[in-house]
């Protein structure tokens, strides 16, 4: 059996506008966008998307873990989302971004959103565990 192509990963780090309350944000970010940003990634092909919502409370923590371990050079990134895409060709993103509805969806989360700075990743994933009994509660 051939194996399927392996699908480019992208993830698109993002930073809340400083006068938007982490709490709005979050909300905004897991109630509001998904029902109007998925369908149009489905219509462009995207494989997958997810959301990595990163409290500054929990970076924080982490910070701490870091150092504690003596990697004090080691950060945490204050970004406060992480969207990921998976795609089978970096083309569905770029008719993604080009899509007038995507514009439009875009144009509201400036109000949200510090689209001014960001961090952008792309490369392949590679999973190596994955099994949903790995999955448990997460401790914070």
């Amino acid at each position: 059996m051939a194996d399927s192509p392996q699908l480019l990963k992208f993830d698109v780090c993002i930073f809340k506008k400083d006068d938007v309350p982490f709490e709005d944000f979050a909300r905004w970010v897991k109630e509001e966008y998904p029902p109007k940003a998925v369908p149009i990634m489905k219509k462009h092909g995207i494989v997958q998307w997810a959301q990595t919502i990163t409290p500054p409370q929990l970076r924080g923590a982490y910070q701490q873990v870091l150092n504690s371990l003596g990697r004090s050079e080691w950060s945490v990134p204050n970004y406060d989302l992480v969207l990921s895409y998976w795609l089978r060709d970096p083309e569905d993103m770029k008719r993604l971004t080009q899509d007038p509805e995507w514009i439009e969806l875009e144009k509201d989360a400036q109000s949200r959103a510090n689209f001014s700075i960001g961090h952008f990743v792309a490369g392949y994933e590679t999973v190596h565990l994955a099994a949903l009994e790995a999955r448990g509660p997460a401790a914070v």
